[in-house]
């Protein structure tokens, strides 16, 4: 069954790139299962950055500033880690107590239902 499905995705994809015109319809049929796969590799992401921030982060004074984020990040994570699957650079929120890395998710706008967020507490 399994199978199948990945063959049947698979046969999908490859018509999309050899009929352009079908290229839009497939993908919008295929989006209700793309989506939870992207959904959790971000869950996955957002998880493995916050580590990354808690580790690089020995005390408070280490921990990455929102201003120096965008730069901090690259150079702390791969290149292809900087991003969600969505392509929107990962967000960096700090507040007393705690620390959040985001994502604006599948629609790509901030504050909204979609978007994910992983935080943990400071290391002090």
């Amino acid at each position: 069954m399994v199978t199948g499905l990945i063959l049947l995705i698979i046969f999908g994809f490859v018509a999309a790139l050899y009929f352009p015109d079908s290229r839009a319809s497939i993908i919008g049929a295929a989006d209700p299962v793309i989506q939870p796969v992207l959904i959790w590799s971000a869950e996955r992401e957002l998880e493995r950055l916050t580590q990354t921030v808690r580790l690089e982060a020995r005390d408070e004074l280490t921990l990455p500033l929102i201003r120096t984020w965008n730069a901090w990040l690259p150079e702390n994570v791969s290149a292809d880690g900087t991003t969600d699957p969505w392509g929107t650079l990962y967000t960096y929120i700090v507040w007393p107590d705690s620390f959040a890395i985001g994502s604006d998710g599948p629609d790509g706008e901030h504050d909204t239902e979609e978007d994910l967020r992983r935080s943990l507490q400071r290391p002090y």
